[in-house]
């Protein structure tokens, strides 16, 4: 991204409304870094099948939150995409909160109860690291 690859700019045209002279149009050229986007794809699926590996989750629940995971990314790519101030932008939002929260619920509820079930250190280490991990992860985008 730095090299300016992994960029796409989005055109948004912005209309100004006036009451007693014509309406005026602005252009607003926003970045994208869709590099970010690909590089999340494939990495927090890796960091989320670290911790359901260490928990002891089953298959179903470890593929649920690696989809809830890409769904919640590629969402997120369509609302950076997405025309400013549309129900299309908070629509596409609202999906990637929802994937979210299936992931913390997985994490959080499931994967401590099994992570519990394997001893008092397991639990309190998945504990420590998967806390981080979903604290990060809610802190990043403030």
């Amino acid at each position: 991204m730095a090299t300016g690859h992994g960029v796409s700019v989005h055109t948004v045209k912005v209309r100004h409304q006036n009451d007693h002279v014509p309406d005026t149009f602005t252009e607003v050229n926003r970045q994208v870094f869709w590099a970010r986007y690909v590089d999340w794809a494939i990495t927090t699926p890796l960091l989320l099948l670290d911790l359901s590996l260490l928990a002891g989750l089953n298959g179903a629940h470890i593929l649920i939150a690696i989809v809830a995971d890409l769904i919640m990314i590629l969402t997120g790519l369509f609302a950076a995409f997405g025309a400013e101030g549309t129900p299309q932008k908070w629509g596409w939002y609202t999906i990637a909160c929802l994937a979210y929260l299936v992931v913390i619920w997985h994490l959080a509820v499931n994967g401590r109860a099994q992570a519990q079930a394997k001893g008092d250190k397991v639990g309190s280490f998945f504990l420590a690291i998967a806390g981080f991990t979903l604290v990060i992860w809610t802190a990043y985008p403030m």
